[in-house]
């Protein structure tokens, strides 16, 4: 993971989730270690899984749960940050935000750390011609949080962050984190998390009309070419007074 530099030709790399996963935690790592400031990652899955906590692990169901999905070809794998069970595959766009925050400061908020990310990323949207993106709850949505990216009211961007304290000192090291569908139908991806859901003895099921991806939205639209702006507005974000 390194940070965004301007002119950076290939600003969206194509990682296995597992290597997907590892490069965040390195990001993460470098700022806590005082190696870095600033951190800004994108990647989009070459494969796919049903990433979740770990604590998932210990349910009764799961041993079940996970040599089901493995043979419908969904492994899984964990992440660190909370929440419920989040399908990788390539038609999702992942967008990874390190930096490094003094205690004390505006910065050392939740809310403010989902603003950090959030605001910059309904601002690229309404730049794309997008005239009802913002933030707020999806009810009916895997990983549900006051803080997705909606359109319409639909969740396009589930968001996730963790603090850790830097190395040496009282600063706090920040990772938040986006993960957007891009393409396919929200439908399949429901299904998969649905499926774990049943596995596992949950009742909670959850609905694809509370998602959107963002080619339903905006048919037609050269990810490669208007990603750039995303990244460069979350380096560039200055908070609002």
């Amino acid at each position: 993971m390194t940070a965004l530099s301007p002119g950076l030709d290939r600003v969206l790399q194509r990682l296995s989730v597992e290597q997907g996963l590892a490069a965040e935690e390195a990001g993460l790592d470098a700022v806590c270690q005082g190696e870095s400031q600033f951190e800004l990652l994108a990647w989009q899955p070459l494969d796919r899984a049903l990433v979740m906590p770990r604590r998932h692990e210990r349910t009764e169901g799961f041993p079940e749960a996970r040599q089901v999905l493995r043979e419908r070809g969904w492994p899984i794998l964990f992440r660190a940050t909370g929440g419920t069970p989040v399908p990788q595959c390539p038609e999702v766009v992942n967008v990874t935000l390190v930096l490094r925050c003094r205690v004390g400061s505006s910065a050392a908020h939740l809310e403010w750390g989902y603003h950090r990310l959030g605001d910059p990323w309904c601002e690229w949207l309404a730049a794309l011609g997008v005239t009802d993106a913002d933030l707020g709850s999806a009810p009916g949505a895997y990983c549900d949080g006051r803080f997705n990216v909606r359109i319409g009211g639909r969740k396009l961007v589930g968001t996730a962050q963790r603090w850790r304290r830097v190395r040496g000192c009282r600063d706090m090291a920040l990772l938040v984190h986006g993960a957007m569908q891009v393409g396919g139908d929200p439908a399949g991806l429901v299904d998969i998390v649905n499926a774990f859901q049943e596995t596992i003895d949950d009742p909670q099921r959850f609905l694809p009309e509370s998602h959107v991806a963002l080619t339903q939205a905006l048919p037609g639209l050269d990810l490669e070419t208007t990603l750039p702006d995303l990244l460069r507005r979350l380096v560039d974000w200055e908070e609002m007074p």
